[in-house]
This record gives C-alpha cells, structure tokens and sequence, in this order.
C-alpha cells in the first residue's frame, strides 16, 4: 500500500488530538495543503505526507516541541513506506518548520511553505474562530474579560486562566496572514483574515454593551 492511499491508518495516530488538534484539522490541512501545492507546481506527495503528519502526537513530548517530534516520527514513519530519501528529507523539514512560534526554522522549500501557509489558514477565518473558543473551553479559561485593543504587550500578555480567545487573536491570529508565502493562500488568506478580524471587533463590541 502506498503512503498517498495509507490515510485511514494515520487517522487512528491522531485518537488522542484535542478538538483543534485533531484529524479533523489534519484533514482540513491536507486539503489546503493540495490545493496551494498544486497551484503552485510543488511536489504534492511531499506536502501531503507531511500535512498528514505534522501534528502526530507523541507521548511525552510538549506542544512547544510537537513539530520536532512529529518530524522525527515522520522520517522513520515514511522510510518504512518507501518513500525516497529526498522526499523524506524534505517532509522532515516541512513539518520542522511549520511552527508559527518557533522563528528558528523557516520554511525554505516551496513545499515546507504550502504546509506552512496550510496549517496558517485552517487558524483564521471561520474555522479559527471555532478552534481558539475550542482550545479555550478545553483549558478552562474565561470567554472574554478585555476587548482587543485594551491587551497588553507581548512581554505582558496574560497567561493561564486569563488569556482568552481575544488574545489568541491579538498576539498570533490577526499577525499570520502577513507571513503567508505563496499567492495561493495569501488570496485565500485576505477572506478569511477579514472575517477574523470583524468577528472580535463585534465580539468587543457586544461584550461591551455597544451593539
């Protein structure tokens, strides 16, 4: 069986994945994914893989170093499939590099930045709306307490219980569609960036009592 027919099997890699984290967003990614690659003449099989298999979880290891141990996993993963060393080699630095919060490693294949570009957009528009109110219940933190522009710096930004969907979007969802790299998904980012940004505006608005 080959990697490209193998999804039923990375489907049950993902059981344990929260509800913003879960094969729901892997599918979500993988779509994307294949469409910006194929717009853009990247290597399909490559981006697929490694949408696939960007977030895999992995006992033990933090959400600040998922992308380096999903990679991991990935190579050994994918070389038992067969897939070439060069592919492999280059969805190990696609998933390395698809981190928002990780400056260190960029994206410096056409590939690594459909996957980057991907995994960014499934985190605006409509659907990053439902996943930062749903990381957000899953945490236990408060819905709204302080509108948008009230938020404080970055080297003050709330933490534990008291950083809630609004600052998701103030310190990283409002700040991702500048770091899009291909036309593909900087079109399809504008759409969705709009819709982010008028939904916590009316969202402060109606906390506030003003509409």
């Amino acid at each position: 069986m080959t990697f490209a027919a193998d999804e039923s099997h990375i489907r049950t890699l993902y059981t344990d994945g929260d509800a913003a984290h879960d094969f729901d967003h892997i599918l979500r990614v993988t779509r994307l994914g294949e469409r910006i690659a194929t717009a853009e003449d990247a290597d399909v099989a490559v981006v697929r893989a490694a949408a696939l298999l960007h977030d895999v979880p992995v006992p033990g290891a933090t959400r600040k170093a998922h992308h380096l141990v999903a990679a991991d996993f990935a190579a050994d993963y994918l070389t038992s499939q067969g897939m070439s060393t060069a592919q492999v080699k280059n969805v190990v630095h696609c998933i390395r590099s698809h981190r928002f919060r990780d400056q260190s490693i960029q994206p410096a294949t056409l590939e690594a930045q459909c996957l980057y570009d991907a995994d960014k957009l499934d985190s605006i528009g409509a659907i990053g709306v439902a996943r930062a109110f749903s990381h957000s219940g899953s945490h236990n933190t408060r819905l709204w307490h302080q509108p948008a522009d009230a938020a404080p710096p970055d080297d003050a930004k709330p933490t534990g219980g008291e950083y809630t969907p609004v600052h998701e979007f103030v310190y990283k969802l409002r700040r991702l569609l500048p770091t899009l790299y291909t036309p593909t998904a900087q079109a399809i980012g504008q759409q969705r960036h709009d819709f982010l940004c008028a939904f916590f505006a009316q969202l402060d608005a109606e906390m506030l009592g003003q509409r």
